[in-house]
Formats: C-alpha cells, sequence, structure tokens
C-alpha cells in the first residue's frame, strides 16, 4: 500500500528567524528641503493651472502634503519574522509563493531589505539591521532568488539630477 506523500511531510509553519525594525524609512528634512519643495510645487502649479486647470494644481498639492505629514510622523516598531512559509510583517503574512526576488540597499542611512511581489502592493520595503543582514538573507534564500536589479540609464540620470540639484 503506497503511502501520500503529503503525510510524510511537515506542513506546519516554522519561525526562522525574528527582527523588530521600523515599518518604514525616515529622514528628517531640513528648513532649506521644505522652502525648496514649495517653491518647486508653487512654479509647476502656476504652470500646469494655464495649462491643465486646476486638478494637477490640487495634485501637486496633495503630494507635498503627504511628503510633509510622512516626514513629521515618526515610524514605528513592528515586529517582523522570516518563516518557512515567508515574510510576516506587520499582522501581514506575505508568502515566498508572491515573491519574485529580493535585494539590500542603504537609503537615508537606513539598510532596507526591498522586495519584488507577482501583485500588489508589487515592491516590499522592510528595515533591517545591519548587522542581522546575513542572517536575513540566508533565510530569505530558502523560498526566494537573491537578485539585485540591473541599473539603468533612468536610474544614473536620476543620480546626477540629485546630486547637481539637491534640494537640501
Amino acid at each position: 500500500m503506497a503511502t501520500d506523500q503529503t503525510e510524510n511531510r511537515d506542513l506546519s509553519e516554522k519561525t526562522l528567524m525574528e527582527f523588530e525594525a521600523y515599518d518604514r524609512p525616515h529622514k528628517v528634512w531640513t528648513k532649506e528641503f521644505y522652502s525648496s519643495v514649495i517653491v518647486i510645487a508653487f512654479l509647476v502649479s502656476v504652470i500646469l493651472y494655464f495649462i491643465e486647470g486646476m486638478m494637477p494644481v490640487v495634485v501637486i498639492w496633495a503630494l507635498v502634503f503627504m511628503l510633509w505629514a510622512m516626514a513629521k510622523t515618526e515610524p514605528k516598531l513592528v515586529k517582523t519574522a522570516v518563516t518557512s512559509w515567508g515574510l510576516k510583517a506587520a499582522d501581514k503574512t506575505y508568502r515566498f509563493e508572491e515573491m519574485t526576488n529580493f535585494w539590500f540597499e542603504t537609503k537615508w542611512g537606513s539598510r532596507l531589505m526591498r522586495i519584488n511581489l507577482n501583485g500588489l502592493p508589487w515592491h516590499l520595503v522592510v528595515v533591517i539591521d545591519p548587522k542581522r543582514e546575513e542572517e536575513i538573507k540566508k533565510a530569505m534564500v530558502s523560498g526566494v532568488i537573491y537578485l539585485e536589479p540591473e541599473v539603468t540609464w533612468v536610474d544614473r540620470a536620476l543620480k546626477w539630477v540629485g546630486e547637481k540639484m539637491p534640494l537640501e
């Protein structure tokens, strides 16, 4: 009598590692940054008002408000876990089957793990402790591919513009 293979497999979820991290990257901006953003938003708003009307102006100022609100709201610490099924962060589970690849990068002085997903939200950003990066990488590689994205000409152009015209 043949035994079913699913009876022999352990389908329970196992925690491979846990860590606490902030729920998003955060940077405290200077007054010069906000003045530059407001001046640029005002100039673009005036131009777009005469071209398209009021709707693009509302969108621009909504984005400026969102930037200000995100900067003024401190991120909170969340418990994140890499399990045998995927990543658990902020009471949500992202299964390995939903993930296409992941990589690490630094932004605003924080070390980030970026994960591309098959469906919405398309992309996850998890703030990590740089001391535990290798441990996190080892746990994640068990279920998803580690692959850094290709640097395109658009990436290089945006980096160059950011260096030549800093808002701070």
